[in-house]
């Protein structure tokens, strides 16, 4: 373990503000290959066939296959910049200063055609204290990522919120006690198994929702994601993220024999380093599904323009997850007629685990 770790959220609050606005070196990039968004739709859970199917596809305003809009988080996680900013990565270390992902502003800007190549630009943003009853003091730290294809046209940008604070020694415990519907405490809690729901997914496709159909107030069709199995975590791990392996000396830092997904599958490292219940989620998984409730509920014929998201608590493996969304604002901008709509991903126990505001640009009659 280095020497001169950072041990205190005051000091690395220090040396992070001496690096914001510095342009991180590394520069992730992955071809929007069928195969590579298939494995992204494999890893979220999302099978729509207008990003799996070329006849389909074919059929569609894109006439082709098109990546769905948050395949950016197959390219990058987008995180490094927020959990570290320009700090040497091996003077940070779980031991005294874990990080968690608390949220993401997404501009998504042009299509991810079939074969396109995205590149990833971090910078690091700024940051600002924040105080919490459960672990004391937060450094929330902005990481602002740029994706651009080989045209060097931007197809997105993503400004990311991390969470870095010390290491309290106990877990962030939360409400997961199963309720049903009205609130109540349910008897016990029943696993749903997530494959089948991924498979029998139904949503709006083809047809498409107008505008002008389209009222405020609306509830929008639950999406139901199941309960998060270690299954999912490997999926999403491997499938989105693709297959890293970790070096002896990042092992020996963390203290664990094994980190893959950043140490999610470790429950020991889990509970002791990030201070979370047990195996725990990747905050971007979420954030596809927000996404996802999104493009299933507009259609093919829908654009995602924005999505705002928050993570609030941690989602453990064990935890049962349903979305649900409601549309609160219509309104034209311009040319375009737009609807913001609120997500939010529920545990079983009514609780908002995360939430997310998203603008939809609608097809109109007109």
């Amino acid at each position: 373990m280095a020497d001169n770790l950072i041990k205190s959220i005051d000091e690395f609050e220090q040396e992070y503000r001496k690096t914001i606005g510095q342009v991180l070196p590394l520069r992730p990039s992955k071809e929007a290959s069928l195969d590579n968004i298939c494995r992204f739709g494999d890893g979220a859970g999302d099978y729509n066939p207008l990003h799996r199917d070329p006849e389909y596809a074919a059929k569609s305003r894109f006439g082709k296959i098109t990546a769905p809009p948050q395949f950016l988080y197959a390219v990058t996680l987008g995180v490094i910049a927020g959990e570290t900013g320009g700090i040497d990565r091996s003077r940070v270390n779980t031991t005294f200063l874990p990080v968690n992902f608390a949220g993401a502003d997404i501009d998504f800007i042009r299509p991810i055609w079939v074969g396109d190549t995205i590149t990833a630009v971090e910078e690091v943003g700024d940051t600002m204290r924040k105080e919490s009853r459960r672990i004391g003091k937060i450094a929330f730290n902005t990481g602002l990522v740029t994706f651009t294809n080989q045209h060097d046209e931007v197809v997105a940008t993503i400004k990311t919120l991390m969470a870095r604070y010390e290491n309290t020694g106990t877990t962030m415990e939360y409400d997961r006690t199963p309720k049903s519907k009205d609130g109540e405490v349910a008897p016990a809690q029943i696993v749903v198994p997530a494959d089948p729901l991924v498979h029998e997914r139904e949503r709006r496709g083809a047809e498409p929702r107008y505008w002008e159909d389209v009222q405020e107030g609306d509830n929008m069709e639950d999406l139901p994601k199941g309960t998060y199995s270690v299954t999912e975590l490997f999926l999403f791990t491997h499938g989105v993220m693709g297959t890293r392996r970790s070096t002896r000396d990042y092992l020996e830092a963390e203290g664990s024999p094994d980190l893959g997904g950043g140490g999610r599958f470790d429950e020991e490292h889990a509970t002791k380093r990030r201070n979370m219940p047990g195996q725990f989620d990747y905050g971007p998984q979420r954030v596809c599904w927000l996404c996802q409730m999104v493009t299933d509920w507009m259609g093919d014929d829908g654009t995602l323009k924005k999505m705002q998201a928050s993570v609030r608590h941690p989602n453990i493996v064990g935890d049962t997850n349903t979305v649900t969304g409601e549309v609160t604002k219509k309104y034209t901008e311009g040319d375009e007629h737009l609807v913001e709509v609120q997500v939010t991903n529920q545990n079983q126990s009514l609780l908002g685990t995360a939430m997310g505001t998203a603008v939809v640009a609608l097809p109109t009659r007109s």
